[in-house]
């Protein structure tokens, strides 16, 4: 039962790996560094019902390429974090909070680790769509990582 590290491109991902592989660590779990890919989709070239069933061989094509390309952002922010040796990269496609969920059931996930985004001045945790749809949503415990804004160099 592995610990999933759900992260975007931020700077705020390297800090949800090393939470998460701490937990694997603690509870002698896998860690699974886990990216979601939006694709954009010229609808001209693919019929919706294509999109919706994954028939069509240029949405197969699409999904695929999409989904290495998360894998491959999934296993750099994995790298970047220093004493993270061994992850499993993962890339998935579609709605980024439906489909983290779905993938922590099929794995049986001990547990998820996102990101707040910011702290408004009364200390008030703000998360992000996909952070919040889990936390309220997602059928086993998630950890949000508080987020330190004098991390942020934007």
């Amino acid at each position: 039962m592995p610990v999933i590290a759900a992260v975007d491109q931020s700077e705020r991902a390297t800090t949800v790996v090393k939470r998460a592989a701490e937990l694997a660590e603690r509870y002698d779990a896998e860690l699974h560094v886990v990216h979601v890919g939006d694709p954009t989709i010229d609808f001209t070239e693919v019929s919706e019902e294509a999109l919706r069933n994954r028939e069509d061989d240029a949405v197969h094509d699409l999904v695929e390429s999409v989904q290495a390309d998360a894998a491959d952002i999934a296993k750099q922010i994995g790298r970047d974090v220093e004493g993270v040796d061994e992850f499993e990269a993962v890339g998935l496609v579609g709605d980024p909070a439906e489909v983290i969920r779905s993938y922590a059931t099929e794995q049986n996930a001990d547990y998820i680790v996102v990101s707040g985004r910011k702290r408004r001045a009364l200390g008030q945790a703000l998360f992000g769509s996909v952070s919040q749809s889990l936390l309220l949503n997602a059928d086993r415990p998630v950890v949000s990582v508080p987020y330190d804004p004098a991390s942020e160099t934007t």
